[in-house]
Protein backbone atom coordinates (compact mmCIF):
# COMPACT_ATOMS: atom_id res chain seq x y z
CA UNK A 1 0.00 0.00 0.00
CA UNK A 2 1.59 3.31 -1.24
CA UNK A 3 0.55 7.05 -0.60
CA UNK A 4 -0.25 8.94 -3.90
CA UNK A 5 -0.46 12.27 -2.39
CA UNK A 6 2.31 12.21 -0.38
CA UNK A 7 1.58 16.52 0.11
CA UNK A 8 -1.73 15.72 2.16
CA UNK A 9 -0.14 13.34 4.87
CA UNK A 10 -0.25 15.44 7.29
CA UNK A 11 -3.37 15.95 8.97
CA UNK A 12 -4.71 19.62 10.62
CA UNK A 13 -3.79 19.47 14.27
CA UNK A 14 -7.80 19.80 14.68
CA UNK A 15 -11.20 18.27 13.59
CA UNK A 16 -11.68 14.95 12.76
CA UNK A 17 -10.22 12.36 10.22
CA UNK A 18 -11.81 9.98 8.40
CA UNK A 19 -10.23 6.82 7.31
CA UNK A 20 -12.51 4.89 4.47
CA UNK A 21 -11.51 2.39 1.79
CA UNK A 22 -13.44 2.49 -1.50
CA UNK A 23 -13.42 0.37 -4.89
CA UNK A 24 -15.51 1.70 -7.65
CA UNK A 25 -17.45 3.99 -5.73
CA UNK A 26 -17.91 6.86 -8.41
CA UNK A 27 -21.77 6.41 -8.01
CA UNK A 28 -21.67 7.49 -4.19
CA UNK A 29 -18.30 9.63 -3.30
CA UNK A 30 -19.46 13.16 -4.27
CA UNK A 31 -22.42 12.82 -1.78
CA UNK A 32 -20.33 10.98 0.78
CA UNK A 33 -17.41 13.51 0.86
CA UNK A 34 -20.24 16.47 1.15
CA UNK A 35 -21.90 15.01 3.67
CA UNK A 36 -18.59 14.35 6.16
CA UNK A 37 -17.74 17.54 5.58
CA UNK A 38 -21.13 19.54 6.36
CA UNK A 39 -20.60 17.34 9.65
CA UNK A 40 -16.84 18.88 10.13
CA UNK A 41 -14.48 16.06 8.73
CA UNK A 42 -11.48 17.92 8.44
CA UNK A 43 -9.22 15.47 6.59
CA UNK A 44 -9.65 12.39 4.19
CA UNK A 45 -7.66 9.33 4.53
CA UNK A 46 -8.78 6.87 1.26
CA UNK A 47 -7.64 3.82 0.55
CA UNK A 48 -8.20 3.19 -3.17
CA UNK A 49 -8.47 -0.59 -4.12
CA UNK A 50 -8.21 -2.04 -7.43
CA UNK A 51 -10.97 0.46 -9.33
CA UNK A 52 -11.95 0.70 -12.72
CA UNK A 53 -14.32 3.61 -12.71
CA UNK A 54 -13.73 6.84 -12.12
CA UNK A 55 -13.10 6.76 -8.37
CA UNK A 56 -9.66 7.56 -8.53
CA UNK A 57 -9.67 10.19 -10.64
CA UNK A 58 -11.96 11.83 -8.47
CA UNK A 59 -10.58 11.46 -5.41
CA UNK A 60 -7.76 12.83 -7.15
CA UNK A 61 -9.90 16.30 -7.65
CA UNK A 62 -10.79 16.90 -3.64
CA UNK A 63 -7.92 18.87 -1.77
CA UNK A 64 -8.56 17.49 1.51
CA UNK A 65 -8.39 13.95 0.78
CA UNK A 66 -5.07 12.02 1.15
CA UNK A 67 -4.82 8.74 -1.10
CA UNK A 68 -3.60 5.30 -0.42
CA UNK A 69 -3.33 2.81 -3.06
CA UNK A 70 -3.46 -1.28 -3.17
CA UNK A 71 -3.80 -3.67 -5.74
CA UNK A 72 -3.83 -6.65 -2.48
CA UNK A 73 -7.00 -8.31 -1.88
CA UNK A 74 -9.87 -7.18 -0.13
CA UNK A 75 -10.10 -9.23 2.64
CA UNK A 76 -6.91 -7.33 4.16
CA UNK A 77 -9.41 -4.64 4.53
CA UNK A 78 -9.01 -4.26 8.17
CA UNK A 79 -5.29 -4.51 8.13
CA UNK A 80 -5.15 -1.31 5.59
CA UNK A 81 -7.27 0.48 7.76
CA UNK A 82 -5.40 -0.29 11.11
CA UNK A 83 -2.25 0.70 9.70
CA UNK A 84 -3.62 3.93 8.47
CA UNK A 85 -4.86 4.73 11.65
CA UNK A 86 -1.79 3.62 13.82
CA UNK A 87 -0.01 6.11 10.93
CA UNK A 88 -2.40 9.34 11.01
CA UNK A 89 -4.82 8.93 13.77
CA UNK A 90 -3.14 8.46 17.34
CA UNK A 91 -5.06 10.27 19.98
CA UNK A 92 -7.18 12.18 17.59
CA UNK A 93 -11.22 11.58 16.98
CA UNK A 94 -11.19 9.48 13.95
CA UNK A 95 -14.69 8.43 11.63
CA UNK A 96 -14.22 5.24 10.03
CA UNK A 97 -16.96 4.38 7.04
CA UNK A 98 -17.78 3.20 4.01
CA UNK A 99 -18.63 4.97 0.79
CA UNK A 100 -22.78 3.80 1.47
CA UNK A 101 -22.44 4.56 5.12
CA UNK A 102 -23.87 8.14 6.32
CA UNK A 103 -23.63 9.22 9.98
CA UNK A 104 -26.54 10.98 11.71
CA UNK A 105 -26.89 11.60 15.58
CA UNK A 106 -28.89 13.21 18.00
CA UNK A 107 -28.09 17.06 17.64
CA UNK A 108 -26.51 16.94 14.59
CA UNK A 109 -28.26 19.68 13.02
CA UNK A 110 -27.04 22.56 15.85
CA UNK A 111 -23.79 19.94 17.05
CA UNK A 112 -21.12 19.38 14.08
CA UNK A 113 -18.46 16.59 14.94
CA UNK A 114 -15.87 18.36 16.73
CA UNK A 115 -18.83 19.60 19.39
CA UNK A 116 -19.92 15.51 19.64
CA UNK A 117 -16.39 14.78 20.34
CA UNK A 118 -15.94 18.00 23.01
CA UNK A 119 -19.07 15.80 24.84
CA UNK A 120 -17.78 12.76 24.58
CA UNK A 121 -14.44 13.61 25.67
CA UNK A 122 -16.04 15.37 28.48
CA UNK A 123 -18.17 12.14 29.88
CA UNK A 124 -14.54 10.02 29.30
CA UNK A 125 -16.48 8.15 26.42
CA UNK A 126 -14.09 7.13 23.40
CA UNK A 127 -16.74 5.46 21.15
CA UNK A 128 -20.06 6.02 19.60
CA UNK A 129 -22.25 2.78 18.65
CA UNK A 130 -24.52 3.47 15.30
CA UNK A 131 -27.20 1.40 13.95
CA UNK A 132 -26.43 0.64 10.69
CA UNK A 133 -29.53 1.01 8.86
CA UNK A 134 -30.58 -0.84 5.31
CA UNK A 135 -32.47 1.82 3.51
CA UNK A 136 -34.04 0.84 0.05
CA UNK A 137 -36.85 1.76 -2.20
CA UNK A 138 -40.42 1.21 -2.55
CA UNK A 139 -39.73 -0.44 -6.44
CA UNK A 140 -37.52 -2.94 -7.74
CA UNK A 141 -33.98 -1.96 -6.54
CA UNK A 142 -32.84 -1.68 -10.50
CA UNK A 143 -35.46 1.40 -10.71
CA UNK A 144 -33.38 4.05 -8.66
CA UNK A 145 -32.39 6.44 -10.64
CA UNK A 146 -30.06 8.14 -7.93
CA UNK A 147 -27.05 10.66 -9.77
CA UNK A 148 -23.48 11.74 -8.33
CA UNK A 149 -23.78 14.14 -5.54
CA UNK A 150 -27.57 13.90 -5.21
CA UNK A 151 -29.35 14.75 -1.87
CA UNK A 152 -30.55 11.00 -0.96
CA UNK A 153 -33.15 12.24 1.18
CA UNK A 154 -35.10 14.19 -2.13
CA UNK A 155 -36.39 11.31 -2.59
CA UNK A 156 -38.22 8.14 -0.75
CA UNK A 157 -36.09 5.62 1.04
CA UNK A 158 -38.08 2.69 3.53
CA UNK A 159 -36.40 0.38 6.35
CA UNK A 160 -37.12 -2.38 8.45
CA UNK A 161 -39.15 -1.57 11.80
CA UNK A 162 -36.95 -1.74 15.17
CA UNK A 163 -38.28 -4.95 16.09
CA UNK A 164 -36.83 -6.58 12.91
CA UNK A 165 -33.29 -6.01 15.22
CA UNK A 166 -32.52 -8.48 17.71
CA UNK A 167 -29.87 -8.72 20.76
CA UNK A 168 -27.22 -10.95 20.47
CA UNK A 169 -24.03 -11.48 22.29
CA UNK A 170 -20.79 -9.36 21.50
CA UNK A 171 -17.91 -11.61 20.91
CA UNK A 172 -14.88 -11.22 22.75
CA UNK A 173 -16.56 -9.06 25.09
CA UNK A 174 -14.21 -8.12 27.64
CA UNK A 175 -16.36 -6.64 30.69
CA UNK A 176 -16.55 -2.89 29.32
CA UNK A 177 -18.97 -0.89 26.88
CA UNK A 178 -21.61 -2.93 25.25
CA UNK A 179 -22.26 -6.86 25.94
CA UNK A 180 -24.51 -7.27 22.65
CA UNK A 181 -24.71 -6.02 18.98
CA UNK A 182 -27.56 -5.91 16.84
CA UNK A 183 -28.17 -8.62 14.24
CA UNK A 184 -31.56 -8.87 11.39
CA UNK A 185 -32.85 -6.21 9.69
CA UNK A 186 -33.60 -6.55 6.18
CA UNK A 187 -31.17 -8.37 4.84
CA UNK A 188 -32.25 -11.56 7.29
CA UNK A 189 -35.73 -11.25 5.87
CA UNK A 190 -35.20 -10.51 2.13
CA UNK A 191 -32.00 -12.80 1.80
CA UNK A 192 -31.56 -14.95 4.56
CA UNK A 193 -28.06 -13.28 5.16
CA UNK A 194 -27.77 -12.51 9.37
CA UNK A 195 -25.69 -9.63 9.36
CA UNK A 196 -24.37 -7.62 11.83
CA UNK A 197 -26.45 -3.98 12.41
CA UNK A 198 -24.19 -2.26 14.83
CA UNK A 199 -20.73 -0.47 13.77
CA UNK A 200 -18.88 1.74 15.72
CA UNK A 201 -17.64 4.78 13.45
CA UNK A 202 -16.77 7.13 15.80
CA UNK A 203 -14.12 6.88 18.22
CA UNK A 204 -10.77 8.38 19.68
CA UNK A 205 -7.87 6.05 18.34
CA UNK A 206 -4.71 5.31 20.45
CA UNK A 207 -3.02 1.84 20.60
CA UNK A 208 -5.13 0.16 22.78
CA UNK A 209 -8.20 0.61 20.20
CA UNK A 210 -8.79 -1.80 17.23
CA UNK A 211 -11.51 -2.26 15.07
CA UNK A 212 -12.54 -6.04 13.65
CA UNK A 213 -15.05 -8.21 12.34
CA UNK A 214 -15.85 -5.75 9.37
CA UNK A 215 -15.50 -2.99 12.07
CA UNK A 216 -18.31 -4.27 13.77
CA UNK A 217 -16.48 -4.46 17.16
CA UNK A 218 -14.52 -2.20 18.70
CA UNK A 219 -12.28 -3.63 21.37
CA UNK A 220 -10.19 -1.03 24.24
CA UNK A 221 -12.65 1.60 24.16
CA UNK A 222 -15.28 3.54 26.59
CA UNK A 223 -18.52 3.31 24.37
CA UNK A 224 -20.92 6.07 24.94
CA UNK A 225 -24.19 6.21 26.75
CA UNK A 226 -25.68 7.29 23.51
CA UNK A 227 -26.43 6.13 20.23
CA UNK A 228 -26.21 7.10 16.21
CA UNK A 229 -27.39 5.63 12.88
CA UNK A 230 -25.05 4.73 9.51
CA UNK A 231 -27.92 5.03 7.03
CA UNK A 232 -26.92 2.37 4.75
CA UNK A 233 -27.65 3.40 0.85
CA UNK A 234 -26.27 0.24 -0.22
CA UNK A 235 -29.61 -0.61 -2.38
CA UNK A 236 -29.16 2.08 -5.60
CA UNK A 237 -29.40 1.01 -8.94
CA UNK A 238 -25.91 -1.08 -9.23
CA UNK A 239 -26.32 -3.21 -6.79
CA UNK A 240 -26.74 -6.13 -8.77
CA UNK A 241 -23.83 -5.75 -10.90
CA UNK A 242 -22.01 -4.83 -7.81
CA UNK A 243 -22.90 -8.21 -5.73
CA UNK A 244 -22.44 -10.90 -9.16
CA UNK A 245 -18.90 -9.24 -9.58
CA UNK A 246 -18.15 -9.33 -5.54
CA UNK A 247 -19.85 -12.51 -5.55
CA UNK A 248 -17.36 -13.89 -8.63
CA UNK A 249 -14.97 -12.10 -6.66
CA UNK A 250 -14.49 -13.72 -3.40
CA UNK A 251 -12.64 -11.36 -1.72
CA UNK A 252 -15.16 -10.47 1.04
CA UNK A 253 -15.48 -11.95 4.55
CA UNK A 254 -15.38 -16.06 4.51
CA UNK A 255 -15.31 -16.28 0.48
CA UNK A 256 -17.43 -13.63 -0.18
CA UNK A 257 -20.48 -16.08 1.59
CA UNK A 258 -22.77 -12.80 1.79
CA UNK A 259 -22.51 -12.07 -1.68
CA UNK A 260 -22.94 -15.63 -3.35
CA UNK A 261 -26.65 -15.47 -0.97
CA UNK A 262 -27.16 -12.14 -2.34
CA UNK A 263 -26.70 -13.58 -6.01
CA UNK A 264 -28.82 -16.87 -5.25
CA UNK A 265 -31.78 -15.01 -4.02
CA UNK A 266 -31.70 -12.55 -7.10
CA UNK A 267 -32.19 -15.56 -9.60
CA UNK A 268 -35.10 -16.65 -7.75
CA UNK A 269 -36.36 -13.30 -8.13
CA UNK A 270 -35.34 -12.82 -12.22
CA UNK A 271 -32.11 -10.82 -11.42
CA UNK A 272 -34.13 -8.33 -9.38
CA UNK A 273 -35.24 -7.97 -6.40
CA UNK A 274 -38.09 -5.18 -4.09
CA UNK A 275 -36.83 -5.37 -0.38
CA UNK A 276 -40.27 -3.48 0.73
CA UNK A 277 -43.14 -4.82 2.43
CA UNK A 278 -46.29 -4.35 4.39
CA UNK A 279 -44.33 -3.46 7.61
CA UNK A 280 -41.79 -1.12 6.00
CA UNK A 281 -41.53 2.30 7.28
CA UNK A 282 -41.34 5.48 5.37
CA UNK A 283 -38.09 7.56 6.72
CA UNK A 284 -38.81 10.99 7.56
CA UNK A 285 -35.80 12.15 9.07
CA UNK A 286 -33.91 11.90 12.51
CA UNK A 287 -36.88 12.65 14.94
CA UNK A 288 -38.30 9.68 13.78
CA UNK A 289 -35.50 7.83 14.50
CA UNK A 290 -35.92 9.23 17.75
CA UNK A 291 -39.01 8.18 18.72
CA UNK A 292 -38.51 5.02 17.31
CA UNK A 293 -35.44 4.70 19.87
CA UNK A 294 -32.96 3.65 17.40
CA UNK A 295 -31.54 6.84 17.69
CA UNK A 296 -31.09 8.30 21.44
CA UNK A 297 -28.90 10.77 23.77
CA UNK A 298 -28.77 11.13 27.47
CA UNK A 299 -31.01 13.23 29.07
CA UNK A 300 -28.08 16.10 29.41
CA UNK A 301 -26.70 16.23 26.20
CA UNK A 302 -29.04 18.84 24.46
CA UNK A 303 -27.84 21.26 27.06
CA UNK A 304 -24.28 20.01 27.33
CA UNK A 305 -23.21 20.62 23.17
CA UNK A 306 -23.71 23.87 21.79
CA UNK A 307 -23.08 24.85 18.00
CA UNK A 308 -20.34 25.11 15.94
Amino acid sequence: MRCVTPDLRDAPREGVLLFGVVRNESLRLPRFLEHYRQLGVTKFYIIENNSDDATADLLQQQPDVCIYNTGETFVRKEAWLDLLLRRHGRDRWCLVADADELLDYPQSAKTALPGLCRYLDAQGKTALHAVLLDLYPRGLVSSVDYKPGQDYFSGEWYFDPPSSLRRVARTFWRGTGLDYRFSGGSRLRVFGVDGCCSKFPLFRYDRRVFLHDGQHYIEGAHIAGMRAVLYHLKYLQDFVPRVQEESARGQHWNGAAEYKEYVRRLELQSGDISLHSQESILLMGLAQLEQLEIVYGPADYSTATTPD
